[in-house]
């Protein structure tokens, strides 16, 4: 006969009970409290390592005085500050790799010296802290900078912008798309997760910013705890490492991939596109505000008028790029800001 089993008690219930339920609380406190704390301090941590300093994030406001309200600055109001170099520099967009040479700029060069009466000179920077260091000592007149770069170059360092590059129907902008080999498993954007996304710089919008919030809001997927990262350096080397099967996956600028498609330099088939962005105004051109008012008005007249035909720009930016466009700041570049103001919020370890 078998041994009759001891009663229940209540002692007995609560002894297995009690330890079962603390850890299901505990467990219940992790999962709703610890763990978004936790992930929240990975997400800060890896994009302060990313954004090491605040130079490619746009603040709320401008530096210099804006009476009017344009977010751009005015010019000084002190005569002593405005300038009037003898020899005006242009440079186009900072890129440690090939952006447009000077020979593209030929024809403009000389139409901006004939119509300004100044020697204008082209100068080309690797480094963007380099370029925009050189607008705000004066020692650079007539930029062009990339999208990203535009806002903080206008908030700190006096950038003007003037015009993009647009459409023949006065349009312009690109967009941001993700690319994968064309034998990738990679289809849509949340299996990008357990992959690698090869950014191209800091300061570019379409290359590094934006995919970073998209990815964030839209796929809950943050750098390092669901897909490791990189950097390229730029849009055609990410394009080119790509077609290579040499990267995973890299969001690149459409026009930029646009114009290697036309120029033979990547073929079709060698890339997927999954994921098209809204479009965003490309590289932009603009002046020092602190330059004398007649020969800014004269360097805008003179961009906004030029004919591209038959020019180094024709060959360099079209055929569906052809000719300057005027841009308004302050609304052309309102989601860039947003996507500044995202990412800074997220490194400040406020809710994304």
């Amino acid at each position: 006969m078998s041994e009759p089993r001891p009663a229940l008690s209540l002692r007995r219930v609560l002894m297995v009970v009690l330890p079962v339920g603390i850890l299901g609380f505990g467990a219940y406190l992790w999962s709703k409290t610890l763990v978004p704390a936790a992930q929240q301090e990975m997400t800060t941590d890896v994009l302060a390592r990313m954004f090491t300093s605040d130079a490619a994030l746009s603040d709320t406001s401008v530096s210099l005085p804006d009476k009017d309200g344009d977010m751009v600055a005015d010019p000084p109001t002190d005569a002593s500050k405005i300038i009037d170099p003898e020899v005006l520099v242009f440079s186009y967009v900072a890129s440690e790799e090939e952006s447009a040479p000077e020979e593209a700029w030929t024809e403009l060069l000389k139409a901006l010296s004939e119509k300004t009466g100044h020697e204008v000179k082209f100068v080309k920077f690797e480094a963007v802290d380099e370029q925009l260091d050189a607008l705000q000592k004066g020692e650079l007149h007539v930029a062009g900078l990339n999208t990203g770069i535009v806002p903080p170059a206008v908030q700190r360092n006096g950038f003007v912008p003037i015009c993009t590059l647009g459409h023949e129907d006065g349009t312009f902008g690109y967009t941001m798309q993700f690319l994968v080999p064309a034998d990738s498993p990679i289809k849509k954007l949340g299996d990008v997760k357990g992959h690698k996304v090869t950014f191209t710089r800091l300061d570019s919008n379409s290359g590094c910013k934006a995919p970073l919030v998209l990815l964030k809001d839209e796929h809950n997927l943050l750098p390092e705890r669901d897909y490791d990262w990189g950097f390229s350096q730029g849009h055609v080397d990410s394009i080119k490492h790509i077609a290579a099967n040499e990267f995973e996956v890299a969001p690149v600028a459409s026009d930029v991939l646009a114009r290697m498609v036309e120029k033979g330099e990547v073929e079709k088939a060698a890339y997927r596109s999954i994921y098209e962005s809204e479009r965003f105004p490309p590289a932009t051109i603009g002046v020092a505000y602190n330059l004398k008012p007649e020969l800014r008005d004269t360097i805008k007249t003179t961009l906004l008028e030029f004919n591209w035909d038959g020019t180094g720009l024709e060959k360099e930016f079209g055929p569906e790029v052809v000719k300057f466009v005027p841009v308004n700041y302050k609304n052309d570049w309102a989601n860039i800001r947003r996507i500044d103001q995202v990412i800074s919020q997220a490194r400040s370890r406020k809710a994304i």
